[in-house]
């Protein structure tokens, strides 16, 4: 654990910082990878995702201080240290998705074209990101029974409760996200629908959040019907990638069915001058009269 981070002379850096500056450049790069894939150009992905990177950092912030408003009214300007922790990923993905949107109606893109370049991107980022919540703390899990082999106990300094086995959440969903990423670099490789890989990256990446939320000890809002905000947040993530993968395979299918119709109805229309040709053929002259 870095919960204190690196100093390199006058510079110091948080184990949180790090890792998400790793996960920002690992991301670009993988775009970089991944945009002639999907359909685009690199230059194209990778002015969108300038613009997303920023939106996504301060909506992330902006939401997990509004979840925390007691804790930074204390302390204002403690709400500009992100490298410290505490950035929420919903928070993030809603300024992404409107800022993207935006971009996408003001540059005429296929919004579903670049969201597939761009996805496999952002889960590695999360994954890194995941890894910064584990050097830095934040994000902890329940205390593990004893009987729980992978516990995970934090110094002290760190955000977590220390010197308790804790369940591993950020390693866990650190691990799940570096799964999905090299799920969606095989669906890019695959032909299929535009905005499948979006579809996948929310369904996957909600369902992972959801569970791994069950097993979280920090603050993250009030219960409703049993769940906290994030994990209805997940929950609705999730659920939208499900009826998007469904949307675009259905539509496919109907495209091909309805393709299929219409090559089945030109082809009596194109054989039709043969057989009419075929049928003048045939007929008898006519008898030449004597008279």
């Amino acid at each position: 654990m870095l919960p204190q981070g690196l100093s390199l002379g006058p510079f110091s850096f948080s184990g949180y910082g790090l890792m998400v500056m790793a996960g920002v450049v690992a991301g670009l790069w993988l775009l970089g990878q991944t945009a002639p894939k999907a359909g685009t150009t690199g230059k194209k992905a990778f002015d969108m995702a300038f613009y997303l990177i920023i939106a996504g950092i301060f909506g992330s912030r902006l939401a997990y201080v509004l979840f925390h408003l007691p804790h930074y009214a204390v302390n204002p300007i403690s709400m500009l240290k992100y490298w410290e922790g505490g950035l929420m990923f919903q928070g993030g993905l809603l300024a992404g998705l409107l800022v993207a949107v935006i971009l996408a109606r003001l540059q005429h893109l296929n919004l579903l074209m670049m969201a597939d370049a761009i996805a496999p991107g952002l889960a590695l980022g999360q994954a890194f990101g995941r890894l910064g919540c584990l050097l830095a703390g934040c994000c902890y899990g329940f205390v593990a029974p004893d009987s729980f082999p992978f516990g995970q106990t934090f110094p002290f300094g760190s955000l977590a409760p220390a010197g308790r086995p804790l369940y591993p959440t950020q390693a866990a969903e650190s691990l799940g996200l570096f799964a999905i990423t090299a799920i969606l670099l095989f669906l890019l490789q695959r032909k299929r629908p535009v905005g499948l890989v979006l579809g996948a990256y929310l369904a996957l990446s909600g369902c992972l959040r959801f569970i791994v939320d069950q097993y979280r000890g920090d603050f993250r809002g009030p219960r409703t019907f049993g769940l906290v905000p994030t994990s209805w947040a997940a929950l609705c993530i999730a659920l939208s990638g499900l009826f998007l993968i469904v949307f675009l395979v259905v539509r496919q299918k109907r495209k091909a069915k309805s393709l299929l119709t219409q090559a089945s109805a030109a082809l009596p229309t194109l054989a039709q001058p043969a057989e009419v040709l075929a049928e003048e053929e045939e007929e008898p002259a006519e008898p030449v009269s004597n008279d």
